[in-house]
């Protein structure tokens, strides 16, 4: 890890929330402080294409809907991950065309000859005919537009490929980007269960409402104080809860500096716990699921190497963590200052929270909205019906009935992900992406990866788990899961060249 790059990237971090929390507080100041870091993105990446993607990477790992910043043109909001992937994608092609003239229009389709890219471009044909289908339809433009566009983040696969093909010490950038990352994420997510579970009113109000405009997450009171803290990047605490784990149980264990072994031992498991504390105080549903799918995949990957003791060393650090990580929630909540109001029972909150199935609000909604999603899929079932196909169906969230209580709600955004893939590129385009996802997981798993292999086993398994978390929440047809997906196989393919000595 680049420990330089951590700090400065944990420092960019930290002065990036804090801006964007005074921007929410003086909304005029929003425009010119949107303005100004497009212009110092676009010179950095004009400098050097992968700081660039780095800044890029490190607004998807934090943002989740991309809203930290943005620019109000109208009725429309510009999010910072818009220019953001506008300024990449600008400077990645003005370096393509200067080349191309250098090399006197030379055409190089050395990507083109990487493992995954007959996949992509398969995959972009399908996503040009979602769009065109919108059309032909009729399907509401600007419904087209908002569904359409964050597909469009598909096409940073190619400076990603770029940079990383091109650098040798690529991933151990982003890697380091990711952990100032979702440290930052953990923190963040316990500062507000803090504040919010020790009532501390004068903080609460504006909080809450930056956490909501700009699309971060929710924060929901759920029983005696205790307070569901939820971001939708929580997805990639998750990731490098995976990624640590299979790094630690990959280390060979030396006993003969026990200091450090102890050093060592100690700053693993707080992670560790750090992280899976996290995932636990979500709340979410899906994210648990994801959870055990991933230690279970895991576990068999083990035994399919014969791994026993490995195995023995997975249950043996689990436990601990698991343990730690209820007692930092416990800690955070009840901590005695300033005026705590946790009364709640850990166990009940958990226990009821994994066994309700019925009865609340989003799970009711979403349950509303399983039979119309099927009935739109068997319209058009093999050719789907494009971008901004939209689906009428009774809600029960509380904002949605304030302004119409009967709860009748048309959207084009649907909570069951790969429905949603179904509905918008038909059977065709399922097909197509899961091929290409099981395809980087065989690569990623396979028994020749030797360098770096907690860093490609951790991707591997962590995009399994993102796949089946998707089946109840829309990440792989967002930016959130698509950038995920574009790295995992950029990094696999990079390192399969490596181990097949093509990478030149």
């Amino acid at each position: 890890m680049h420990y330089k790059l951590f700090r400065l990237s944990f420092l960019f971090i930290f002065l990036a929330e804090l801006i964007s929390l005074c921007a929410f507080l003086l909304p005029e100041l929003m425009p010119l402080v949107f303005f100004t870091i497009t212009i110092l993105m676009l010179a950095i990446s004009f400098y050097s294409l992968e700081y660039g993607l780095l800044i890029l990477f490190a607004e998807l790992f934090i943002g989740s809907k991309g809203y930290l910043f943005f620019l109000e043109i109208g009725e429309i909001n510009i999010s910072i991950r818009i220019a953001f992937w506008l300024i990449i994608m600008a400077v990645w092609l003005a370096s393509l065309l200067i080349k191309f003239y250098k090399t006197k229009f030379k055409i190089n389709v050395g990507n083109l000859r990487n493992t995954f890219f007959p996949y992509f471009i398969v995959l972009f044909f399908l996503i040009a005919w979602g769009l065109i289908s919108g059309f032909i339809n009729n399907n509401s433009f600007n419904d087209i537009f908002f569904d359409f566009n964050g597909w469009l983040y598909f096409t940073l696969i190619f400076p990603i490929y770029s940079v990383i093909f091109k650098n040798k010490d690529s991933l151990k950038k982003i890697l380091t980007v990711f952990t100032a990352s979702i440290i930052w994420l953990s923190l963040k997510t316990y500062f507000l269960l803090f504040i919010f579970s020790h009532n501390m009113i004068d903080m609460i109000e504006e909080i809450y409402r930056w956490i909501r405009v700009s699309g971060v997450g929710e924060i929901t009171n759920l029983q005696g104080g205790f307070y569901r803290i939820f971001f939708q990047s929580h997805i990639y605490i998750m990731i490098g809860f995976f990624i640590f784990l299979i790094f630690f149980i990959n280390q060979k264990t030396k006993f003969l500096n026990k200091k450090l072994f102890i050093i060592n031992l100690i700053k693993f498991l707080t992670f560790l716990s750090l992280f899976l504390s996290i995932v636990i105080l979500s709340f979410s549903r899906s994210n648990w699921v994801g959870l055990i799918f991933g230690i279970f995949i895991f576990i068999l990957f083990l035994l399919y190497k014969k791994e026993w003791k490995k195995i023995l060393k997975t249950i043996l650090v689990l436990i601990p963590v698991f343990a730690l990580s209820l007692c930092f929630i416990i800690v955070a909540v009840k901590f005695p200052y300033p005026n705590p109001t946790g009364g709640f029972s850990a166990a009940e909150l958990l226990s009821n929270r994994a066994s309700q199935l019925t009865g609340e609000a989003a799970l009711s909604s979403r349950w509303s909205l399983l039979p119309e999603l099927w009935a739109e899929i068997k319209k058009a079932p093999i050719l789907g019906s494009g971008f901004g196909a939209t689906i009428t169906y009774i809600s029960s969230d509380p904002r949605i009935l304030e302004t119409d209580p009967s709860g009748k709600f048309t959207t084009f955004a649907f909570e069951w992900g790969w429905l949603d893939i179904w509905i918008k590129l038909g059977i065709l385009g399922i097909i197509v992406y899961i091929a290409l996802i099981f395809k980087i997981f065989i690569i990623g798993l396979s028994k020749k990866q030797k360098k770096g292999e907690f860093i490609i086993v951790g991707l591997a398994i962590s995009l399994v788990v993102l796949t089946i978390v998707s089946f109840f929440s829309p990440y792989m047809n967002h930016p959130l899961g698509i950038g995920f997906l574009m790295l995992a196989a950029a990094v696999i393919d990079k390192d399969r060249a490596l181990m097949t000595g093509n990478y030149k």
